[in-house]
């Protein structure tokens, strides 16, 4: 057999094999999704990214015509939940949520993670979630530059409640541009966060919007500042930390949906327009939006893939900051 004939009939013996997998490929995205899709939870029950989700998966079901499931695993500032889903099959049926402690944070400052960032493929970005600075209603801090002007006579004088990374991080990149130190006490959750402001065993703390707004209207705390680019419409009379004199500061916190990196691209592509399509009904955003005051976004893949990796800059930057320890 000549050497042309034989590296003629590998070229067609590979190109046979390529078209065969570019066929199982296109099969098993049409045959997809065929049964039950499973929703991790890394956080617990009650929280507005769990109330989130089980609204989202319940819309999904209509449109994939499958039950969808959602399973709480609380623990470890998500790893635990986000490993039991890498440790799933890479097959479309089980979608973690996400946030920047998952994705960005832990990787930074956390040693011996047992996931890599990059074993996540973000699928959409549903919500975004900006931070407020609150007091007790009788707190002699009126505004952000009360809290300042405190700071700098008493170094570590102010305490300022915070609970997860995002919120630890976000109060150490205040504290640096107002050049002042917080006596940062690390919480749980925001309940008991916002419980001991209002009772006083803390003077501040660095909360999500939606738990804030409530009770700024029942007036049992005070909002200090936002930290958006924008006023937010739920507290429209409140200044924002860049009004209030540091430009460029701002404390969002994404919350959406990724699934494993190795899922093949035809499931992952039709997970992703399966969820899109939840995401054009406006019923499902208007729900989102009141249950948790963020800002419904609802990007693909791509955009919020590219927006994660612009977080892991920045904080990045804050973790060097700190040494790349948390307080």
């Amino acid at each position: 057999m000549s050497v042309a004939r034989t590296a003629w009939g590998a070229a067609v013996f590979a190109c046979v094999a390529l078209l065969a997998s570019m066929s199982a490929t296109a099969a098993e995205g049409d045959a997809y999704p065929s049964r039950p899709i499973r929703f991790i939870v890394p956080i617990g029950p009650g929280s507005s990214g769990d109330t989130m989700t089980r609204t989202f998966a319940e819309h999904l079901r209509k449109v994939a015509g499958q039950a969808t499931l959602v399973e709480n695993r609380p623990g470890a500032e998500l790893s635990l939940g986000t490993q039991v889903a890498l440790s799933a099959p890479a097959d479309g049926y089980t979608v973690v949520l996400i946030s920047p402690s998952a994705t960005v944070i832990n990787p930074l400052f956390v040693k011996d993670l047992p996931y890599r960032p990059e074993d996540l493929l973000p699928v959409l970005n549903v919500t975004r979630h900006v931070a407020v600075l609150v007091a007790a209603a009788g707190s002699p801090y009126k505004t952000l530059g009360d809290v300042v002007d405190a700071a700098r006579r008493d170094k570590g004088g102010v305490s300022l409640a915070t609970y997860g990374n995002s919120y630890r991080l976000g109060a150490l990149d205040l504290a640096r541009r107002a050049g002042v130190d917080f006596n940062q006490v690390p919480y749980k959750g925001s309940a008991q966060a916002v419980a001991d402001v209002v009772g006083g065993s803390v003077d501040l703390a660095l909360i999500d919007i939606a738990g804030a707004a409530p009770l700024v209207a029942s007036g049992k705390i005070r909002a200090l500042a936002v930290a958006g680019d924008q006023r937010h419409p739920l507290l429209p009379d409140v200044a924002t930390v860049q009004e209030s004199g540091y430009p460029g500061y701002s404390l969002y916190v994404f919350i959406g949906f990724a699934i494993h990196a190795k899922t093949p691209a035809a499931v992952a592509g039709k997970l992703e327009r399966m969820m899109r399509q939840v995401m054009d009904d406006p019923a499902l955003r208007a729900q989102l939006y009141q249950q948790s005051g963020g800002e419904v976004v609802g990007t693909g893949s791509k955009e919020f893939s590219q927006l994660i990796q612009a977080e892991a800059v920045r904080y990045g930057e804050l973790a060097r900051l700190v040494g790349g320890a948390l307080p």
